[in-house]
This record gives C-alpha cells, structure tokens and sequence, in this order.
C-alpha cells in the first residue's frame, strides 16, 4: 500500500510539473524531443507572434516571412491557439486554414499529434506559439492576418533605438478594401508609438520608434466595431507588412461614434477631437528622455569619454488620422559640457515644405532665458537647420563631468514646428532626427552616424576606428568622467559596451543600464530623482512664499478647531 501511494505521488507531481499540458505521462521521454521543441520555440520567436479577436472568435495568422516556407496557425482570445495546418500544403490566407482540427490534436504532413502542438511535415509552426489548442472546430474565425514582414538586420551605427516601416492593409470577407478602419501600435507599457486611419484602399503607413532592446509590440486593427490584436516579435524585423482580412461580416453600425472635428477618427481616440488637422500625439521616447553625447574634435578622433557636449531630449509629433505629421515638438537641456571648444546645437529636416518655428529658453529652475518667439521658415532653412541652443558656455554653468562634481543641468529650450502641409513619417526621418552641433572653434559640423557617406562610400561620422562622434543613450545615461575612454576596461565603466560593439548591436542590447564600475561614471539622477530635484528647487526659489502659505494654512486649522470645540462646549 505504501508503495503504491508513493507511486501515486511521484506520477502527480509528474502531471503537474507538465504545466496541465496533457504531457504529464510523457516527462521522462520529453528530453529526446528537445532538439525539435527548440527550434519549434525558435519559430515561434518569428515576427508572427500571436493574435486574438475581441468577439472570443479564432485569428489565424499565415506567416509568409523566413525561408519562404509558408505556415499559419490560429489563435483565440482566450490566449490558446489553435492546432497548425503546414506539412507540404501552402496557405495564402483563405478561411479554411486552421479550421480542420480536433481539440487537443492537429494533423500536419501525413503525422498526427494528440498533444497540445505539433509540428511536421516540412514546416513548422511560426504563428501562434506553442500553447494547446483547445478551440472547438466549430469556433468562428474572425480574421485571418497574412505577414509579409521584412526580417534582416540594418548596418550598425551604434543605434540603440530602431524606426521601423510600418505598412497595414485592411479588408473584409470578400476581400474588398475597408476604409476608416483604426490602426494602433502600443508597447508592452501601453503607449501609443502610432495611430492612422485606413485610406480608400484600406492601407495604413507610418513608422514606429522603439529601443533596439524592446522585444515585442502590439498591433490592434478595429473596424466595424470588431478588434483583432496581434502580439508582434521584432526580433531581426525591419519592416511590418501586414494584411488584416476579416472572415466575419462586419455589423452595419446604427450609430456612428462621436466625431466632432469629422477627421474620421472618433472622439474617445483623437487626442484632438476639436481639430481636424491633428489625431493623434505620439511621443518618443513613449516615456522618459534620451540622452544625446557628442565628441567633439571632428575630424580626428576623441577620447570617447562622450560628454564633450551632452542633452537630454525628448521628441513629439502630432499626427493626422492618415498617420501624417502635422507638428513637431522638442525639448533639449544641456546637462554636460566636458570640453574647451564652444559648441552650437542645431536640428535640421529634409522636408519640402515651409513651418513655423517657435522657440522658448529656461534655465533649470524655470527663469526664463529667451522668450517665446515665434517665425516663418522655409523648405530651405529647415533643409539647412535651424539653431535650438545658443554656444554652449552660455547654457550651462557647471561642466557635469569631473569626479566630486555637484550635477547642475543647464538650459533647456522648446520648440514646436508647425509644418505648412502634412509631412511623410519616412521624410522626417528617423528620432532624434538630423541633430548635430557646430564647433565654433573649428567650424566643423558633427553629425550622427548613418546619414552623410564620403566619397568613397564610407561613414562620414565615423572614425578610422569607426568610433562615433555622436550617440543616443535611453534615459537618463550616466556618461563616463572627463578623459575616460568607455572601451578601454581598465576606465570604462560599461564592460558590456564593447561586448555590444563586437556583437553589431545584436547582443547586450541594454549595456546603458548595466553600470560596472560606479566610479568611472558620472552621478547623473536617474529620472525620478531629476523631477524631485526640480521640485526641490521651486520649493527654495519660492521659500518665502511657501512659508507665509504654510503659516496662513496653519492658522486657518487653528481657527476652525478652535471654533469646533467651543461648539462642543
């Protein structure tokens, strides 16, 4: 008896231990199939990703992308997918792929497998991943999306955020273009990185910008009053196309939504519901700042400790429901200054229309340095740049560079461009855009990477070593001390740099938030802290005020406690 209870224990955590898969009596056997499980998982790490419906129906996705072997599998909104239909067939999106299962199995090829996902024949599933299908065959299938993504890799130019194009096209049952349907691109936090509207051939184009670290996106389709979402892998992706084909007649609605400004977005998704020209408002980064380093001894090489001249930036546009910019905001602080030479910061566009610029000034703590003015620019100026800061011994008073150092960011101007007609995401280019500094002293121009080529065919902005003069960080990067050179190990304090560098980008994709060696760096707050150091510092700016309000609060308590016990009495 006690042997058999023994027995029964050990196969129970045996079961468990299988995640309710259906596997539980096949434990011991499942390490022969960890060649096949891992490439299967491998697979699944495909752009396809995973989609499901609003309505609870079934989304197949048909992934054309990879070897050209073409695969499809489905999922639902209950976060199972269905079984695949691969083997020798291929399938181009019709309604009747992944339809043909039994709960619990699938059959590919000429194998058939009662587990919760199978993979055969020539090819393997790409789509949904590799949870159970527990879908009855009898389940509606809302849509079905076909992936056309492009997968390859960019040349590396010490880019730690990517622009992707971003191309959707929308249709219904019978294949016939849906216009007005709404597109929405959203990271894993939730924020919007892009919205439009389907055009009349139901196509939706844009770009997205997100950190070369981020792994997956979310794409949401709506037409009709139906949602389909699709989980989407960017691992290797460089380009989104994708074709969203609803397999269910869509519901004439009753009652159109709100649309006050009749843009065709409705009111609970334009961020500008009074405004016709403007939708929607995408910010980058989604969250926080970026910081922006320049070496400045263009053309010969610098000493890589990146704070010759340092901002912290953050990026705004507002877009029309056709995912066109309108505007363009931007705030930049000077926040390091570790060098002799006196620098000018300018943005430039090549854009073929005329804007309004304006531009503001403040230091740190508020005071204004230069007004709000505002003024005509040409096609030609904006093509030329345009200056955002003045030299750079005037915007900042401490260097923020040299060990002991007291972190004293410098100025911080604001700027709008109000473009005369609506500007193509692909023509504006890609965040931060064409920032660049001019070096007084040398009268040189110092770019980022990847934007201007010698004659030869080379980098222009990088060295002889092909060492940048210019790089992006995310947030707020804690750049190394004056004269530190962060590939030398002995004084960087990023060990991981060089390991991403020799990886083209591919690995140690987040090596800005793995500090080595405190002591190499300099102390820059993290976020959080630079808004409480900014409250801290209105708090001393208006200290007397504060305190005649504190006090004033502080007697009207006593006076109303006062009154309250005499009436008790």
């Amino acid at each position: 008896m006690k042997k058999i209870l023994i027995l029964l224990i050990a196969l129970s955590f045996v079961v468990f231990g299988c995640n309710h898969k259906k596997k539980g009596i096949l434990l011991p056997f499942l390490t022969l199939l960890n060649q096949d499980a891992g490439a299967s998982t491998a697979k699944s790490e495909s752009s396809a990703g995973t989609a499901t419906a609003s309505n609870g129906g079934s989304v197949v996705l048909v992934d054309n992308t990879g070897n050209g072997n073409n695969s499809s599998s489905s999922s639902s909104s209950s976060g199972n997918s269905n079984s695949s239909s691969s083997g020798n067939d291929t399938n181009s999106g019709n309604t009747n792929v992944g339809s043909n299962s039994d709960s619990g199995s699938s059959n590919t090829g000429s194998d058939s497998n009662t587990g919760s996902s199978s993979s055969s024949g020539n090819d393997t599933n790409t789509g949904a991943g590799s949870s159970s299908n527990s879908t009855p065959p009898s389940q509606v299938i809302t849509g079905v999306i076909t992936v056309n993504d492009q997968i390859g890799s960019i040349p590396f130019t010490y880019n730690t955020v990517q622009t992707i194009p971003l191309n959707i096209v929308v249709t219904d049952k019978q294949s016939k273009p849906i216009s007005g349907a709404t597109v929405i691109v959203s990271d894993n936090g939730g924020h919007i990185l892009f919205q439009g509207i389907s055009n009349n051939v139901g196509k939706v184009s844009g770009t997205i910008t997100v950190e070369t670290a981020v792994g997956q996106i979310t794409l949401e389709i709506t037409a009709g009053g139906e949602s389909i979402s699709n989980l989407i892998n960017l691992i290797n992706v460089v380009g989104i196309n994708r074709e969203i084909k609803y397999e269910i007649l869509l519901p004439a609605v009753a009652t159109a939504p709100t649309d006050t400004d009749k843009d065709g977005v409705p009111d609970t998704l334009d961020t500008y519901p009074q405004d016709p020209t403007r939708s929607s408002l995408i910010r980058i980064p989604a969250e926080g700042i970026s910081a922006v380093a320049y070496e400045d001894l263009y053309p010969s090489a610098g000493d890589a400790d990146l704070n010759d001249y340092v901002l912290h930036i953050h990026n705004e546009e507002d877009l029309n429901a056709a995912g066109d910019v309108i505007r363009l905001r931007g705030t930049y602080q000077h926040v390091a200054r570790g060098a002799g030479y006196k620098h000018t910061f300018f943005l430039k566009l090549p854009v073929a229309v005329g804007a309004t610029f304006s531009r503001k000034v403040v230091r740190d703590d508020g005071k204004v340095v230069t007004d709000l003015t505002t003024k005509t620019v040409s096609s030609s100026d904006l093509n030329q740049g345009i200056q955002i800061h003045e030299e750079s011994n005037k915007t900042t008073s401490n260097p923020n560079v040299n060990p002991g150092g007291v972190y004293k960011p410098g100025h911080i101007a604001t700027i709008e461009i109000v473009f005369n007609s609506p500007v193509k995401k692909t023509v504006l280019g890609n965040y931060p855009y064409d920032i660049f500094i001019k070096v007084t002293n040398t009268g040189k121009e110092i770019h980022f990477p990847g934007l201007y080529k010698n004659a030869n065919g080379t980098d222009k902005y990088l060295d002889s070593n092909n060492f940048p003069w210019a790089i992006l960080v995310p947030g707020a990067w804690k750049y190394p001390y004056e004269g530190l050179d962060i590939r030398k190990d002995a004084q960087s304090g990023y060990k991981e740099f060089n390991l991403w560098v020799a990886s083209n980008g591919t690995s140690y994709k987040d090596w800005y938030k793995h500090i080595t060696n405190q002591a190499k760096v300099f102390p820059v707050p993290d976020e959080d802290s630079e808004l409480m150091g900014f409250l801290l510092r209105s708090m001393k700016k208006n200290a007397i005020l504060i305190a005649i309000l504190l006090i004033g609060a502080g007697a009207a308590a006593a006076y109303i406690l006062k009154r309250r016990t005499l009436s008790q009495t």
